[in-house]
């Protein structure tokens, strides 16, 4: 029987020297079904140059998700026109928008993804709302309910330089595949919120419980009452044999609670060159 592999071609962290790293995320899914899908492209084009280290090919896939609309993110399809086959790029529309930045006695900063990457990119966009199957026991969740007063690490960027019109990570998505073991979520940077997102999938897969995390799940704003709080409704929602791979935005303050709870079985390694075989 043919499995689900996550191949990490990107994250903040490498599981080698051979690997290259960056502050981005990006995730090759190959599913059971033979289909091979991009899950985020990183900053750069580094994840190409790992997923050749790896002997993964990029060309052919069925398609390219983006999670959201930041550099780390979507960046890396500045270089889609190396990529053969021209996939389609799905997203939510809000991917394409710039948000600014403001921070006390910074810098105005611009986040959004690059010129080149939009250029390149955006003819062959399909935007996606709410829920989406986009092949055998693969949804995409985006426009996920934020529930008042929940934790969404959207906090100090704007869709105006002036500090009006404030983010509130509507384009966020993940990425969940359903596995006879429970099911799997692929999160870019959760900006939705962990909980939101986690009842987002309870509410489409009500008979199903979370088998596996993987990627950016933001907690590093997270305080340790907050961290409770997410590990309380998490033992509600995972299967027995409930595994994290939490990289990029995750944080490691965050992760050690994660580990002093559930254990280094549970919190898995993971960075650029990480393997997951369910």
């Amino acid at each position: 029987m043919n499995k689900l592999e996550l191949c990490v071609l990107c994250d903040d962290a490498a599981v080698s020297e051979k690997f290259e790293k960056e502050h981005g995320l990006s995730i090759l899914i190959k599913l059971p079904n033979g289909h091979r899908w991009l899950f985020d492209t990183g900053t750069t084009d580094v994840f190409m140059e790992n997923a050749q280290i790896m002997g993964e090919r990029l060309d052919n896939l069925e398609g390219i998700m983006i999670s959201h609309g930041h550099d780390d993110h979507g960046g890396g399809l500045t270089f889609y026109p190396r990529l053969g086959g021209e996939p389609t790029v799905f997203g939510h529309p809000l991917i394409w928008v710039k948000q600014y930045q403001i921070k006390t006695g910074e810098p105005l900063r611009i986040c959004g993804i690059p010129y080149l990457a939009r250029r390149y990119a955006s003819p062959h966009f399909k935007p996606l709302h709410n829920v989406t199957q986009l092949d055998d026991g693969m949804y995409f969740f985006t426009d996920v309910r934020q529930e008042p007063g929940s934790y969404c690490p959207t906090h100090g960027k704007f869709y105006n330089e002036d500090g009006v019109g404030p983010w509130e990570g509507t384009d966020d998505a993940t990425v969940a595949i359903d596995t006879p073991e429970g099911i799997v979520a692929i999160c870019g940077c959760s900006h939705a919120g962990y909980i939101n997102i986690l009842k987002a999938i309870e509410e489409k897969f009500p008979d199903k419980k979370i088998l596996s995390l993987v990627g950016g799940l933001h907690l590093q704003s997270a305080n340790e009452k907050i961290l409770e709080e997410f590990m309380a409704y998490t033992d509600r929602v995972k299967t027995n044999n409930f595994t994290i791979y939490g990289g990029h935005c995750t944080g490691k303050h965050a992760m050690d609670i994660f580990r002093t709870k559930y254990g280094q079985e549970v919190v898995r390694p993971y960075g650029s060159g990480t393997v997951i075989t369910y």
